[in-house]
């Protein structure tokens, strides 16, 4: 039986229904499990809050992870439909955005010179420079699906 995945082509298909729903499933365990306090990172003189005690870091994780699981089942439950698939990754897309806003205006309320300290990124940890970058190529493989340059998709 098709599924809405099944318009995809190939290394689309295999980003959407795997590798980006363990990309996230990773991010999101692993920064709670490691207790990565990674908005410790824009001041030194600073004392940021570690992310544990952070509270829309661990709202957003439950609301990403619902998200991604109602992804999966429109890509995998609906009957094939090229309209949703579109729009779905438009979703997708806009997640990418608020992504970035989430994690700026985190840093920027831990740091006491604010906005300021989300272009210092010299100080920036590894794991915040992962957060800040990752984005770029999910972004980039979103909005080349529905350019075509993976292929045409279907329907």
């Amino acid at each position: 039986m098709a599924t809405t995945a099944s318009l995809l082509p190939t290394f689309p298909r295999i980003f959407f229904l795997y590798l980006e729903p363990v990309f996230i499933t990773y991010g999101m365990l692993q920064n709670h499990a490691a207790r990565l306090p990674i908005f410790e990172l824009a001041s030194t003189s600073s004392k940021p809050v570690p992310i544990p005690s952070l509270f829309m870091p661990s709202m957003a994780n439950g609301y990403l992870l619902n998200m991604m699981l109602y992804g999966l089942i429109t890509l995998l439950a609906s009957p094939p439909n090229k309209r949703l698939l579109q729009l779905h990754i438009s979703i997708l897309i806009i997640a990418d955005f608020t992504h970035w806003a989430g994690l700026f205006s985190t840093i920027a309320e831990n740091d006491p010179r604010g906005w300021a300290a989300v272009l210092d990124t010299s100080n920036w940890s590894p794991e915040v420079w992962n957060l800040a970058t990752y984005p770029i190529g999910t972004l980039a493989v979103k909005f080349a699906t529905l350019a075509g340059w993976f292929g045409k998709i279907q329907g």
